[in-house]
């Protein structure tokens, strides 16, 4: 798949798709759809349903059918749509061979649409970064942003500006990241903008310039909490209080952590949960206060085996892309 200039093809039932691709790509004009071609729209909308029911095994055989019936039909931009979501989803699983077999062949094929491409080529640099390539995947992720359309340019420079963050280029990120900011806020991506946000925080913090810092992270946290993103709220918390314990504000490091714990509790993310009650832990500790430092890596210990046990019982939770950052 090269990276063209966007197609005029509309994806039919896009606003079903969204939770799978995160938008249309091209144009408005409508088609007629074939018996086959409604059948793999089908199957793609109830992968959806399958994934937002935490089943990704269901919603790999959806997804897989779908390709086959598009596959029958030589429908190019649908099998892609289908071997990107494939992948997305083996991703989420951290399942890396199947995820990156089935994002190489969808870049291989022939699909004039520039959106399509701007996604398989986030996804690529997606995958890439689950196995610690940043290098491998920063070129990706420029491809991304360079074939984006309008829209969700914003989303596609917050993963750019992620990889260069965590490859501590923060002269190059923060560029990347004020755009992305500006783009988010035009097009009214509150999530992505909450992001962004969270990001150029983290950047600030890295400059010792912590008021600045939480101030930023103030404004993702208030974001996220409008749009009701828990994940997102939590890590906020997180990094507030990693903002507050660089200012040596120890009671405030304290108190974001504890709100961070809560809402790991009750979204029953115990594994989250253990790991920030091992950082009260340690913050009692510095404090002086063994006792609550004790208890706390004893409520850790807890969590841990507890997150052992639903790993074992529950179907793995799938996010959007854009919740990576």
């Amino acid at each position: 798949m090269s990276s063209p200039r966007l197609g005029n093809r509309r994806i039919l039932a896009c606003s079903l798709l969204l939770t799978m691709l995160s938008g249309c790509f091209g144009g408005t004009a409508k088609n007629v759809r074939s018996e086959a071609q409604t059948r793999a729209d089908s199957l793609l909308v109830r992968a959806i349903r399958a994934e937002q029911k935490g089943d990704t095994r269901e919603a790999l055989k959806m997804l897989s059918e779908a390709f086959s019936v598009s596959a029958s039909i030589e429908d190019t931009h649908a099998k892609a749509i289908a071997l990107i979501n494939i992948a997305r989803l083996h991703r989420l699983n951290h399942e890396a061979g199947p995820a990156t077999t089935a994002i190489d062949t969808a870049l291989e094929l022939p699909v004039n649409d520039g959106g399509i491409f701007s996604e398989a080529a986030q996804e690529k640099a997606l995958i890439l970064l689950t196995t610690n390539n940043a290098d491998a995947a920063l070129p990706w992720a420029e491809k991304s942003a360079a074939s984006a359309n309008d829209a969700l340019l914003g989303r596609r420079l917050n993963l750019l500006g992620r990889i260069l963050l965590g490859r501590n280029e923060m002269a190059a990120s923060v560029p990347i990241l004020e755009k992305a900011l500006k783009e988010n806020r035009e097009h009214g991506n509150a999530e992505e903008e909450a992001n962004s946000l969270r990001m150029l925080g983290i950047v600030a913090r890295r400059k010792v310039n912590n008021a600045e810092s939480e101030r930023l992270l103030a404004q993702a946290l208030d974001i996220d909490k409008r749009i009701g993103i828990s994940s997102k709220i939590s890590t906020d918390l997180e990094e507030l209080s990693t903002t507050a314990r660089a200012a040596d504000n120890l009671t405030d490091a304290a108190s974001f952590l504890e709100r961070a714990y809560e809402v790991h509790i009750y979204a029953k993310r115990y594994q989250d949960a253990g790991k920030a009650k091992s950082a009260l832990a340690e913050i009692s500790g510095l404090q002086g206060d063994d006792f609550k430092a004790e208890a706390a890596r004893k409520t850790a210990r807890e969590l841990f085996e507890k997150a052992k046990n639903q790993q074992l019982g529950t179907a793995s939770e799938t996010i959007k892309p854009s919740s990576s950052p």
